[in-house]
């Protein structure tokens, strides 16, 4: 039997994940985690000093700027963002599990205890197994939205679910789901209709609404 080997906790990688709406462990461990961390960090500078000034010292401009250094050094990533607030187009492309790691700053435990629950995986193409992610599901808010729509869909196989999203549907105005649910077309659509304008530019529980519909057609389709 292969023994599990422990991995140590990386609070830096968790709340970036948190930050972008990523992270599925316990949300208020990991700040009382980080807020521990950024203290004792202080605390150890301020150990050597008097009472008097240490207690000056902890609401110092001085103190408060190494705990925003810290926490810039954690949350802000040189890496861009698959998509922000100024992405018109969804991306087709797929990252591998490094590149997921990378780009959104999540761990790998996060990342392989969130497939399927938080976002999903796809067998890399050409290969027999393995894990490529869909780049669309980490753009914009798609990441705080689709958890309720693999809610849905648990019981299909990711095959399933990836084809569910990718696939244009009459009910969403020929738009696949995963369109509809970021708001904006896949970038190798080379048209988009006014009336498929309208439809991603409905208020977002509205999306949701309408994909969730279709998710319970499918699940209910797969029984």
């Amino acid at each position: 039997m292969e023994l599990a080997t422990k991995r140590k906790p990386d609070s830096k990688a968790d709340l970036r994940a948190l930050v972008n709406g990523q992270y599925v462990g316990d949300a208020h461990a990991l700040i009382d985690k980080v807020a521990a961390d950024l203290l004792a960090g202080v605390l150890a500078r301020l150990k050597a000093k008097s009472g008097a000034e240490a207690k000056a010292g902890l609401v110092s401009i001085a103190t408060r700027k190494e705990v925003a250094s810290r926490l810039a050094d954690w949350l802000i990533k040189d890496n861009e963002h698959a998509g922000g607030a100024g992405a018109s187009r969804l991306p087709v492309a797929r990252w591998s599990p490094e590149e997921v790691i990378g780009r959104t700053g999540m761990s790998k435990s996060t990342l392989y205890r969130g497939d399927h629950t938080q976002f999903y995986s796809v067998v890399p193409i050409g290969k027999k197994n393995g894990r490529a992610y869909p780049v669309w599901q980490f753009v914009g808010d798609v990441p705080s939205h689709l958890p309720a729509l693999l809610q849905i869909l648990q019981g299909n196989s990711r095959i399933q679910v990836n084809t569910f999203f990718m696939s244009e549907q009459d009910a969403l105005n020929e738009l696949s789901p995963a369109e509809v649910l970021a708001g904006m077309p896949f970038e190798d659509r080379e048209h988009v209709a006014p009336e498929q304008t309208r439809m991603l530019s409905l208020p977002v529980k509205q999306r949701l609404a309408k994909i969730s519909t279709l998710a319970r057609m499918e699940a209910a389709g797969s029984e």
